[in-house]
């Protein structure tokens, strides 16, 4: 029992887990709340539980608030951007449901094709959401650029963003049924999806989140091999 609560025991742990969980919410629903800044929050976010879920070292506070200022022209773009294009599919949606059935719409015979291509479009945002902003997060890369790899992530790792939006959608209906534990919703979501993300960006980066004391340990033995092979080309001097 003693060890249970411990400093290194579980309920430490996974008691530390749940209270980092909580303030990450919490932050990204403060600085989330002018709604243009949903994007560099979200980027935020990802920064703080990608790097949690490595052990790396930081404290929750200044590294969202450190990756918000530092991402936020990016980030803010892109989430406009999908605000535009998200408006656009969902007006069309509402049009196509109820402006044909009051026999105002104009799409006709097409309206079989156009809806379900509406929906597609949707989850082709939503799986190009999954990865974007948490690649806003951790790489440095341009605008168009961002939005190329991850389409090509979204769509080459289907199942991992099937995953991660069948995650979303439970926490979500999770958080509804329960009301309390909705404060905690985007946390959690981040905090699990980031195992699913990073194992994709590893496959690309393999060094991300190396832990610092083994690319030490790397260095000083690349350098001792150096001086092994000084050493012994200077014998056979």
């Amino acid at each position: 029992m003693r060890e249970f609560f411990s400093l290194d025991g579980p309920f430490t742990k996974y008691g530390t887990l749940v209270a980092d969980t909580l303030i990450l919410s919490f932050m990204w629903i403060l600085f989330s709340i002018p709604i243009i800044t949903i994007g560099a929050a979200t980027s935020a976010m990802f920064y703080v539980s990608t790097r949690r879920i490595a052990d790396r070292e930081g404290y929750i506070t200044s590294d969202f608030w450190s990756a918000f200022k530092a991402n936020f022209k990016r980030a803010t773009l892109l989430w406009l951007l999908v605000l535009f294009v998200s408006i656009i599919l969902f007006i069309n949606v509402f049009l196509m449901m109820f402006g044909e059935a009051e026999g105002e719409g104009f799409f006709g015979g097409m309206l079989t094709v156009a809806l379900p291509a509406q929906f597609i479009f949707i989850i082709q945002m939503t799986f190009l959401c999954t990865y974007m902003f948490p690649m806003t997060a951790r790489f440095e890369m341009g605008f168009l650029q961002t939005i190329k790899n991850s389409f090509i992530m979204a769509n080459k790792h289907f199942l991992t963003s099937i995953s991660c939006l069948v995650l979303l959608v439970a926490l979500i209906i999770f958080g509804l049924m329960t009301q309390v534990l909705m404060i905690m919703v985007p946390g959690t979501y981040a905090m699990l999806s980031s195992y699913l993300i990073m194992r994709v960006f590893k496959k690309y980066r393999p060094e991300i989140d190396k832990d610092p004391r083994l690319e030490i340990a790397e260095i000083e033995a690349q350098k001792a091999e150096e001086r092994r092979r000084r050493d012994f080309s200077d014998s056979d001097e």
